[in-house]
């Protein structure tokens, strides 16, 4: 993190209340203007049975993948050329994809990550803090704090937050800021003196807050400082903040300045904190967006109305340039929706210029049948959100049930998507990563054409490794244009190698058992493996079962290799 004029990181000590030493507690601009509504049909609820989704509409799965095809992936062409600038025919060219441009995120719980520790105790072992930190490495390119961004808790625990950022950043994560403003009170979202400023009921309410002294003045100035404050001090470090979460929801805050007659999603307040979070936002090229809960998920229009009536209002009547619209899909297993009432459900947000964002996904309230049928609807919900060409970032609330936040929201047993609490995978886990890395993930190869590779990639980045007779280099590419093709020129010494069957590795050898004897090549750290790729390390051969590099085989019993 940089401490320069364009973050104010630096200054945080003067604004915090905690020691000095981090201790225990007390986006993108992917967006088409392109229409589906051609492709909808009309809103379908689930009666808990997610497994089930595609009886109504056999062919939804065939639809998105076109859908996938179109809006996911670009054309890539690949020029072979001598020195001389001649094309080599017969080189080898592989493609195998390094990172997604979309965002794919988990929640993250900010104490356990970097202290082993929650609300000030000791929490799980140092093994599993270990485990955590590299699940959320290795599944994930986006991370969001669950509690440590809220005004409150961020005034007390500054350190922390901080150092969670920071976390994320050494690692070429995204990180979304969640949230500027949240007017749950017994969510500890709100300073006391805010509370105390904001007057009955809610100050006499609180056991935290003194004594009630009402100044609606005072709950302005308090919320525009703290905006302008925490955007400024992570600066381009945080890609994007919810402004006021939970508009429809949490309307103690707008209430309080504006009467409790006021329509929290069309209140002065509202636009004048938007306005001014824009203006700082735009200082550091930062997103802004809105965030609320049942504006995806079950048969409420009746929210859905009143979210798109917010965000109308922010754009339209105050002239709000909003980049983010978050659903944050908390889908009991009662409140599930077809794929198409979910494509429904979005097309009544086009048109407003932002980007969907599924901002908390998970399955754990109601009764579902059978982790297979959590599985099942994670995987259809998110074939179908990634089919949409207005989303670009898909966060689970949360990955391990060891840090769930169910049981502390309403005394539920934890359940995460991907893994429960002694690291076991749910099925979720195996649709997630059957999607993100196997799915749509590239791993092609083939023989240049009178030096010329063509072939079709997943938009994000990418190594291109050419070989010929004579050598072999490698380059990385972005693939970042679903309408156009990338051409990338690679100048080789040497003739094509008349190798037809390259495999996957960087010098096509990677699992190869030449001789069928079991043996394979020793393994490298240097060397990038994908799925299927064998290797021989320490007297036992493994194979992978996703894209690693640099991961030993046999020290991570939840890690790429798997003994064969």
């Amino acid at each position: 993190m940089t401490d320069d004029d364009t973050n104010r990181r630096g200054d945080s000590s003067d604004n915090q209340s905690t020691a000095d030493s981090i201790g225990r507690l007390e986006r993108r601009d992917y967006l088409r203007s392109v229409g589906i509504a051609g492709l909808l049909g009309g809103l379908g609820v689930g009666a808990g049975v997610p497994g089930t989704v595609g009886a109504q509409q056999a062919n939804w799965e065939d639809e998105a993948d076109d859908r996938i095809e179109e809006y996911r992936a670009g054309d890539l062409e690949v020029d072979v050329v001598n020195p001389d600038g001649s094309p080599v025919d017969g080189a080898t060219v592989e493609v195998t994809q390094q990172a997604h441009e979309y965002s794919f995120g988990t929640m993250i719980h900010a104490e356990f990550l970097i202290d082993q520790a929650e609300w000030g105790e000791e929490m799980h072992t140092p093994e599993d803090q270990v485990e955590y930190e590299e699940t959320v490495e290795d599944l994930f390119n986006m991370v969001v704090l669950e509690n440590l961004h809220k005004w409150n808790l961020w005034e007390d625990n500054i350190d922390i937050a901080d150092a969670a950022v920071d976390w994320a950043v050494e690692r070429d994560m995204d990180v979304r800021g969640h949230v500027a403003l949240w007017g749950n009170i017994d969510g500890h979202a709100v300073p006391p003196r805010v509370v105390e400023a904001m007057g009955d009921p809610w100050a006499s309410d609180w056991d935290e807050a003194g004594e009630p002294d009402y100044d609606p003045e005072y709950v302005v100035s308090e919320a525009m400082d703290h905006i302008e404050e925490i955007i400024s001090h992570y600066g381009d470090d945080v890609a994007e903040w919810e402004v006021k979460n939970e508009v429809i929801h949490e309307t103690a805050m707008i209430e309080a300045v504006e009467g409790e007659n006021a329509d929290p999603v069309e209140a002065e307040i509202l636009g004048d904190w938007y306005e001014h979070a824009e203006d700082v936002a735009n200082q550091y090229g930062v997103d802004i967006a809105v965030n609320d809960f049942n504006t995806l998920v079950g048969p409420y229009q009746d929210t859905r109305d009143d979210y798109e009536r917010q965000i109308d209002y922010l754009v339209n009547d105050r002239g709000i340039d909003l980049d983010g619209i978050g659903f944050q899909c908390h889908f009991a297993a009662n409140e599930t929706l077809e794929p198409d009432a979910i494509l429904d459900g979005l097309e009544q947000f086009e048109g407003y210029g932002a980007g969907f964002r599924a901002s908390e996904f998970d399955t754990f309230q109601g009764n579902w049948s059978s982790p297979d049928e959590q599985g099942e609807y994670l995987y259809d919900f998110m074939k179908t959100w990634f089919s949409h060409p207005n989303t670009d970032a898909f966060l689970v609330w949360g990955h391990w049930d060891g840090v769930h936040w169910g049981p502390e929201y309403d005394g539920s047993d934890a359940d995460a998507p991907l893994f429960d609490e002694d690291w076991n995978e749910k099925p979720g886990y195996d649709a997630y990563t059957d999607l993100v890395f196997d799915e749509w993930w590239t791993d092609e190869s083939g023989t240049s054409d009178d030096g010329v590779y063509e072939t079709t990639a997943f938009l994000g980045e990418h190594e291109i490794t050419v070989s010929t007779d004579a050598e072999s280099t490698t380059e990385t590419v972005s693939v970042t244009d679903a309408d156009g093709t990338r051409t990338v020129e690679i100048t080789v010494e040497g003739d094509g190698n008349g190798d037809e069957d390259p495999g996957n590795g960087d010098n096509g050898d990677n699992g190869d058992d030449d001789n069928g004897d079991g043996d394979y090549p020793e393994w490298d750290a240097d060397e990038v493996y994908t799925e299927g790729d064998r290797v021989s390390w320490d007297g036992t051969n493994w194979e992978a079962q996703w894209w690693t590099q640099n991961q030993e085989p046999g020290t991570n019993q939840w890690g790429p290799w798997e003994e064969v």
